[in-house]
């Protein structure tokens, strides 16, 4: 295994793995390759947020100081 994979590239390698592990372990890493899959496209839409709210937010208190 790589020594840093991106999250994408690990979620896809814990599905591919869980197809070699026992029933329960597979459904296990299954379910916690999607959690991880759908926490980072949460975390990644929330940042991209922040960095539209930032910009509104300067461009509010740039036109305030006028």
């Amino acid at each position: 295994m790589q020594q840093h994979m991106k999250v994408k590239e690990l979620v896809a390698a814990a599905r591919i793995a869980a197809s070699d592990l026992p029933p329960a372990a597979a459904q296990l890493m299954r379910e916690v390759a999607t959690r991880l899959d759908v926490t980072f496209v949460a975390l990644s839409e929330a940042m991209d947020q922040r960095v539209t709210l930032m910009a509104e937010n300067e461009i509010l208190r740039g036109d305030k100081s006028q």
